[in-house]
């Protein structure tokens, strides 16, 4: 197929933020109403996908994909391998692949998914007809699928397709896939953090009741890490939902969680629930597919606010000191955000222009005013006087302070009040804009002695706005999340899309046999950025680049046996 290879994604880019912001509104406003869940249930009946006649498997799961080519790339070429060897351990490449949310960025287009997802993934392992060994694939869909309603994801995977020589074989967002050994994969849909519709709690309820035995070890594949989510937000329910999940469809029928695997954080963290000194279930994150990468200095050592699991962290990639020194990249926000930093100079612009304008009825210029003031105190005086008489230059100012007010990321860290910082950081970008105008003044009417209704000092301001403006601004937003991330332990979404660092991407490779299930998590510390198309434009695709260099993040993570965990049903009332 034919595909273009395409830059990461810029979440601070004006468009973009706008754009995933109403898709992102739309989509939970009628999600509810437009639920194509209910259609899948009614177009198939309650599958099982059954891989049990082997003696023993191997199987990969990745997450959080597509994205920048490069880091896409870099992961998919190691999961195409046949044989990978890492630190002396021979591994294969996995029987089922399983995709484990938000395939694609920013948002679900069909060219968006061939861009970022099934080209690089059908250049990495092109299709191979009447080959015997073609590795399944299976996805569950995140919230970037789900901005659409499911209508693109329902095209990729759930039509019998191919994506390279992995092929598709849902039926639905959600399934169940029998492996040897009584051991179990389950995908589930939670639909933008939304409630398990009830065809899916029928479909599972059918598998359980009719195909599965008490005893029977179930890995469970969610799109969001909710046990993080609940150490890390004060306001947040997945967790109650998923443990409603498990209760009800897992303990109550008597099977093993043995592990539960997520994406939706651009890293990887291991949290062990630990008895006895010992580790049993995994909660495993491993969104590292090709997204940007999300922190680990603020991840907890336990999970207080998960009490009755006794979860542990085990580990991180990249390591929390790595994270913390990655997190001061944000020093450099107007160079690594171009565009959000001149839309912030512009719209400093914009306000001079009203404030100037607005000031010619009272006296006769603000900046021919300000140009004769040698003091910030007295200068910034005289704007507040003009700014309380403008409705206009009111209107924006009061629109800079509340959008960062917005912006604050005041569900997460431990102080109610962080939107506080908000108004803060808005309050500060507003005195910035007002000495920029007082500084600029002084400078070209003063100093450089221009007119103060000339081209050459008209052009010269704009310039000096558009410039040093926008460097000053998106030095401040940087700042600010730098210090945010650091102190508060908030903004990790924020803190680490302004750096959009396509390094440090993970997958975890699985091998099940008789005796244990190994886990092996798999990293690649830098990505190939040299990669090269080599094959003609009418022709499919082949790169060239730089070997992808991949290591194991921890030693493999062996689970022999497993236990009978306690069953507890119905705790939530809310389902």
């Amino acid at each position: 197929m034919q595909f273009k290879p395409r830059k990461m994604v810029g979440w601070y880019q004006v468009k973009q933020l706008a754009t995933t912001g109403l898709k992102s509104v739309i989509s939970a406003l009628f999600g509810n109403y437009a639920d194509r869940r209910e259609l899948q249930a009614a177009l198939s009946g309650p599958e099982v996908y059954d891989f049990s006649d082997k003696s023993d498997i191997w199987f990969d799961f990745v997450a959080d994909i597509g994205d920048g080519f490069n880091a896409t790339y870099s992961v998919a070429t190691l999961l195409a391998r046949s044989q990978l060897t890492l630190d002396e351990h021979a591994t294969q490449r996995g029987n089922i692949l399983i995709m484990g949310g938000d395939e694609v960025y920013p948002t679900p287009e069909i060219h968006e998914y061939d861009d970022r997802l099934r080209g690089p993934y059908q250049a990495a392992f092109p299709k191979r007809e009447n080959d015997p060994d073609q590795p399944a694939l299976f996805a569950i869909p995140g919230n970037h699928d789900w901005y659409d309603g499911l209508t693109n994801f329902l095209k990729v995977f759930c039509q019998g397709r191919h994506i390279g020589n992995w092929q598709t074989k849902q039926k639905r967002s959600y399934f169940a896939i029998k492996l040897p050994h009584r051991y179990w994969i389950w995908g589930i849909d939670i639909q933008l953090n939304s409630d398990i519709d009830q065809p899916q709690k029928n479909y599972f309820s059918d598998i359980a009741r009719d195909n599965m035995q008490p005893g029977d070890k179930v890995i469970l594949c969610t799109a969001e890490p909710s046990w993080i989510f609940k150490d890390r937000y004060r306001i947040d329910d997945s967790y109650e939902r998923l443990k409603f999940f498990e209760n009800n469809f897992i303990c109550r029928y008597q099977f093993e969680l043995v592990a539960t695997l997520s994406g939706d954080y651009h890293h990887y963290s291991r949290y062990a629930e630990m008895m006895g000194g010992e580790e049993r279930m995994q909660r495993i994150t491993a969104g590292g597919g090709g997204a940007f990468l999300h922190p680990t200095h603020n991840l907890n050592t336990h999970l207080r606010k998960v009490p009755h699991e006794h979860l542990e962290l085990k580990a991180v990639f990249p390591d929390q000191e790595v994270s913390r020194k990655l997190v001061f990249r944000n020093l450099l926000f107007p160079y690594y955000n171009p565009r959000f930093s001149f839309f912030l100079g512009l719209f400093y612009l914009l306000l001079a222009w009203v404030l100037e304008t607005d000031a010619s009825h009272e006296i006769t210029s603000l900046m021919k005013s300000l140009s004769q003031i040698t003091h910030v105190e007295q200068a910034l005086d005289i704007i507040l006087h003009v700014l309380i008489r403008s409705p206009l230059a009111f209107i924006l100012s009061a629109i800079l302070v509340l959008s960062f007010t917005w912006f604050t990321d005041d569900n997460a860290g431990k102080s109610r009040y962080t939107w506080t910082i908000g108004v803060i950081h808005g309050i500060v970008h507003l005195l910035n804009a007002c000495v920029l105008i007082w500084l600029f003044s002084e400078i070209n009417l003063e100093i450089f002695g221009l007119e103060l209704i000339s081209y050459p000092q008209v052009m010269l301001f704009a310039a000096e706005m558009l410039i040093l403006g926008s460097i000053a601004a998106g030095i401040i937003v940087g700042e600010y999340l730098l210090s945010c991330n650091l102190i508060l332990g908030i903004h990790d979404n924020e803190a680490f899309s302004s750096i959009r660092c396509p390094d440090y991407k993970n997958f975890l490779r699985f091998h099940l046999t008789q005796e244990s299930l190994t886990i092996y998590p798999i990293g690649i510390k830098k990505v190939v950025q040299d990669w090269k198309r080599t094959s003609p434009e009418d022709q499919p695709a082949v790169f060239e680049g730089s070997p992808v260099e991949a290591h194991l993040i921890e030693k493999p993570v062996v689970i022999k046996k497993t236990y009978q965990r306690e069953v507890r049903v119905g705790q939530s009332a809310l389902y």
